[in-house]
């Protein structure tokens, strides 16, 4: 007889079904953890100013201590989780959900004990990446003016200013900090961050 909550069956299938999502479940995250942790390909983060270029020895040399992140006025600085194998605590940049302010002072950098992050001898932090300017995708294009972006290019950096109406990018001087991508008021943007070692030309 069926009452309210089923059947006896009814419920011992239902306790098994339950099982057998939590072993899919543990299988799952074993497995996943497996790959991860057979090491993270160099440039799968976006790694805060003044990291160490070798994903490898920034690995070895990070001590996990999260000072970097705590330092951060802007609370930018993200850390990763257990899926991330090796790289697990490790200090990261999402710069689509939260650019990097490109600071003067560089308080993550200075707060770094072990130089898996560092400031250069000549004081000129590299860049985390550039970004490009896709023109046709300009608000200006269509005669709306806008330059956000300018606005929002730290001022230390201008790497972006206005020319006859236009905004003009200085490729040389982005430190490819995503503000003006996340700024960027077009839809889609008509601004694109792209990786420091990747080469990517502005369509003219």
């Amino acid at each position: 007889m069926t009452g309210l909550n089923g059947t006896m069956s009814d419920k011992f299938s239902r306790r098994n079904l339950f099982r057998l999502r939590v072993r899919d479940l543990a299988t799952a995250w074993g497995e996943a953890s497996k790959e991860l942790k057979k090491g993270v390909q160099p440039n799968t983060f976006v790694r805060p100013p003044g990291a160490l270029e070798d994903e490898s020895l920034f690995l070895e040399t990070c001590t996990r201590c999260h000072a970097c992140m705590n330092a951060c006025p802007f609370d930018i600085i993200q850390i990763t989780g257990p899926l991330t194998g090796d790289a697990e605590g490790t200090p990261v940049l999402k710069l689509n959900q939260n650019p990097c302010h490109w600071c003067s002072t560089m308080d993550c950098i200075h707060a770094c004990p072990s130089d898996a992050l560092s400031m250069p001898d000549n004081g000129k932090v590299k860049a985390i990446g550039k970004v490009w300017l896709e023109h046709d995708a300009c608000l200006n294009t269509d005669g709306i003016f806008c330059d956000t972006c300018v606005m929002y290019c730290p001022s230390d950096v201008q790497a972006i200013k206005m020319k006859d109406n236009f905004p003009s990018l200085d490729e040389e001087a982005c430190v490819g900090c995503g503000l003006c991508v996340y700024y960027c008021e077009a839809t889609p943007k008509a601004l694109h961050w792209y990786p420091p070692e990747k080469e990517v030309s502005s369509p003219a």
